[in-house]
């Protein structure tokens, strides 16, 4: 099956909000780290905040503990209270992260602008001519202000 969106990569943490935020006494340290990493593996899953396989069904808890070098207690204490908390849902898909697409869209948001600002050779061609031509106006400009303003009377 294909994937929504593809790998990411990398993810966005809100400053802010991870240092003072809910979670700081909602979770554990060790459970701040599972939730960090969560992000990062449904990032690398590419399906929109979800973590499961290719096929979209869900990993084992065990699986998802050993790729993130804790123990499944650990792990399953994290998904309790995430859950709890709405930061996280599960169903015979996955693990979903509740809001993925509101906060690590900006991405997907500024790729078309991206794109847009991409020119063609010929655009570019174009904007040099311009730059060239308003170079040479502007040092014609100068030229002649310089020789009206130096010019010597002649007596």
């Amino acid at each position: 099956m294909s994937r929504e969106r593809g790998r990411t990569t990398w993810i966005k943490l809100y400053c802010y909000g991870r240092l003072h935020g809910s979670m700081n006494y909602q979770l554990t340290e060790a459970e701040q780290s599972i939730w960090d990493k969560c992000l990062c593996l449904a990032g690398l899953c590419g399906m929109n905040g979800l973590i499961a396989d290719n096929d979209k069904h869900p990993l084992p808890h065990e699986f998802i503990a050993h790729e993130f070098h804790c123990s499944l207690d650990l792990l399953e204490s994290t998904l309790t209270k995430c859950k709890k908390e709405g930061r996280l849902s599960e169903d015979g898909n996955g693990i979903r992260v509740t809001n993925w697409s509101v906060y690590q869209s900006e991405y997907d948001r500024q790729k078309t602008s991206r794109d847009k600002r991409k020119l063609t050779k010929e655009q570019q061609e174009v904007i040099d001519n311009q730059n060239r031509r308003r170079e040479e106006f502007l040092k014609k400009e100068r030229d002649v202000a310089a020789k009206t303003l130096y010019k010597v009377p002649e007596v």
